[in-house]
């Protein structure tokens, strides 16, 4: 709508292991030629991210897979050999795919007029958000991972990178249960700015 052209058509298409829709930092500056074009990101509060995309772990372990979840070693071991060839990067930490120039926008700030405002100030052109019905992946979408204090711990030391550098909010010990982490989780900080990472 935006009337933009989609340079890559293959993105799906696999290179050095990685779908090209999911390359990190090393790998799409490796193979792309993004030296001189805006770096644009939108990043999520990473412990909300993965009870969102967790419906992915449901579907690969079963339903009885959160009290595994709970155990530190499982965890890692499910997450960082999760066994999908496309899935490689899902899990990632997303400093990873952050360079110095990177442009950030959290996904909290939500995708109103003044995202647009501010992808339009990056990319130096007129930027119109539209609104988009949504269309669900499958009818178990909402068959996620149910939040626990320990997956919680567990999310923390596996996103460290992440919570220190881009969610130091997410830091704070956890207190108060579940359901104060929810809040804190889903309640932006500030908002993104035009200034690189």
């Amino acid at each position: 709508m935006n009337n933009f052209e989609v340079e890559q058509d293959k993105i799906w298409e696999s290179v050095d292991g990685v779908e090209i829709a999911h390359f990190h930092r090393d790998l799409y500056q490796k193979y792309f030629d993004v030296e001189n074009i805006p770096h644009i990101s939108i990043i999520r509060n990473p412990i909300d991210r993965f009870f969102s995309s967790s419906i992915f772990i449901r579907r690969m372990y079963g339903n009885d897979i959160d009290s595994l979840l709970e155990d530190e070693m499982y965890f890692y071991t499910l997450l960082e050999n999760f066994p999908l060839t496309e899935s490689v990067n899902w899990f990632r930490n997303q400093v990873d795919f952050l360079s110095d120039k990177t442009h950030i926008w959290k996904f909290e700030n939500k995708f109103k007029n003044d995202f647009g405002e501010w992808l339009s100030n990056i990319l130096e052109m007129p930027f119109q958000v539209y609104d988009v019905p949504y269309r669900k992946l499958s009818t178990d979408e909402d068959n996620k991972v149910v939040r626990s204090d320990k997956i919680i711990d567990n999310l923390r030391t596996f996103y460290r990178r992440d919570i220190e550098q881009l969610y130091p909010e997410l830091a704070a010990p956890f207190q108060e249960g579940a359901e104060a982490e929810t809040k804190t989780a889903s309640t932006p900080t500030s908002k993104s700015t035009t200034e690189p990472l």
